[in-house]
């Protein structure tokens, strides 16, 4: 039942709540379970928190060690992408250290491994190889270098490398096909056309069964000898060899796939170390969630109850505003792809008594219109207009402190940040519109819960 002609302005604010009603409930779907619809933090589902410490660093300018921590934390970026850790949180922490925190990974040595590697990939000359880990091999000159490969044996190589890694342009995993390794998995490397010219004019340097030792993060992993036929190619050109290397190894599929992954992404600036580890286990996440629920639905519910018990009326207008509010909260958060803490869900809880303010700072405003004498139309109008100030004024300072919050703090306060600032908008977006609607042009306006003074205007 519509009290009152709607206007212009009446008919815009309509739309604008069914509009803003509508997106909310699309962006939601399908609702449940929480983590389908807004991606969860750390806290909230588990997963892995790395500090990693960059080496090397001591004599670099501060300018320096901004751009070798940038390049880190886009390379690690590139690698959690591709391997698929969602929601993966990755930034600069103080001048030489970065902040990992990947929710949600079943695999944490996984996600070890695939952070701290460095992905330096050499081609080196091989002097002399070992057939047993306990090979005794000794370099002759300083321009040699004992290496070993994952099974521990020894290969005597060229300091200096041939070609690095910098010369690829792509490594894919492949699965052999042949009679001898069927099902065994590789790493098919891909030059750049600058980096096939270096790999050809490293190939003149070697003769056929020299041997090239293919060395990522110091470890040989496979030591191919050099055969007629790859010299033959290298002789007509660069297009001959750009996709004729690969690594072998005995992989399984995940260390094949992360070793992929690391050679796409490029190698570290510089090398990193873990200095901080914590692994928060899939039962405490699940637990936070439950409780973290439990509280907002209670506190949701319970401040329904009050105010259409206090308010009477005009508190289901303000319920109406409070699921608005609730609904533009986590819309908002799947439509930024923001990442839910638990410090996020103090925010929403906070977002409900902000909400539940707002509306108690009109109502309290109408019922003083009311007791004044004027009519229930008057005295709801009245008391909109005489609310704007205070609350404007009010929710102003709370979103300088969000967007404060936001700019310079770590992730469990960005969380809240985001939440309290994405709060404050809604709760007055829903409180002068929603409720104003249908306190001004319903039924829902004209009961007001208090004792006329003097005759009705």
């Amino acid at each position: 039942m519509v009290k009152g002609n709607m206007t212009r302005n009446d008919w815009l604010r309509l739309a604008s709540v069914v509009i803003v009603f509508c997106g909310s409930l699309a962006l939601l779907y399908p609702f449940w379970p929480l983590k389908a619809v807004i991606p969860l933090g750390l806290d909230l589902q588990g997963g892995v928190r790395l500090v990693l410490q960059a080496k090397a660093t001591e004599g670099m300018s501060a300018d320096q060690k901004r751009d070798t921590l940038d390049k880190i934390v886009t390379i690690l970026s590139n690698r959690v992408d591709q391997y698929g850790m969602a929601n993966a949180e990755i930034k600069r922490l103080g001048t030489d250290r970065v902040l990992v925190n990947v929710p949600g990974t079943t695999n944490p040595e996984e996600a070890r491994r695939l952070i701290g590697q460095t992905a330096m990939l050499e081609f080196r000359k091989v002097i002399e190889a070992g057939t047993t880990p306990n090979s005794d091999l000794v370099p002759t000159s300083t321009a040699q270098e004992v290496l070993r490969d994952r099974e521990g044996i020894p290969y005597i190589v060229e300091s200096e490398a041939l070609l690095s890694g910098a010369a690829l342009s792509d490594a894919r995993v492949r699965v052999s096909q042949s009679v001898q390794q069927a099902g065994q998995m590789y790493i098919a490397l891909s030059f750049s056309q600058d980096g096939a010219q270096q790999f050809v004019k490293a190939l003149n340097q070697l003769k056929v069964d020299d041997r090239l030792a293919i060395v990522l993060d110091g470890i040989v992993y496979s030591a191919p000898r050099i055969t007629d036929s790859i010299k033959q190619a290298a002789a007509q050109g660069w297009r001959q060899v750009q996709n004729e290397t690969t690594i072998t190894g005995r992989f399984t599929r995940d260390e094949a796939t992360r070793i992929g992954i690391v050679l796409r992404a490029g190698a570290l600036p510089v090398a990193v170390e873990p200095i901080e580890e914590v692994t928060v286990g899939p039962t405490l996440g699940s637990d936070s969630v439950r409780r973290g629920m439990i509280t907002i639905v209670a506190g949701f519910a319970i401040t329904l109850i009050y105010m259409t018990i206090y308010y009477r009326t005009m508190g289901l207008a303000a319920d109406c505003a409070l699921v608005l509010n609730m609904l533009i909260m986590f819309a908002a958060l799947r439509l930024f792809h923001a990442t839910l803490t638990l410090p996020g869900i103090a925010g929403i809880v906070l977002t409900i008594g902000m909400s539940v303010d707002a509306n108690v700072v009109i109502n309290e405003r109408i019922k003083e219109q009311r007791r004044a004498g004027k009519a229930p139309l008057a005295a709801v109008k009245a008391g909109f207009a005489m609310s704007v100030s205070a609350l404007v004024d009010a929710n102003l300072t709370n979103l300088i402190v969000a967007v404060i919050l936001l700019l310079v703090g770590t992730g469990p306060v960005k969380g809240f940040a985001i939440t309290l600032g994405i709060g404050v908008v809604g709760s007055l977006y829903a409180a002068y519109v929603l409720c104003r609607l249908l306190q001004e042009k319903t039924p829902l306006g004209r009961h007001i819960p208090v004792r006329v003074s003097s005759p009705e205007n």
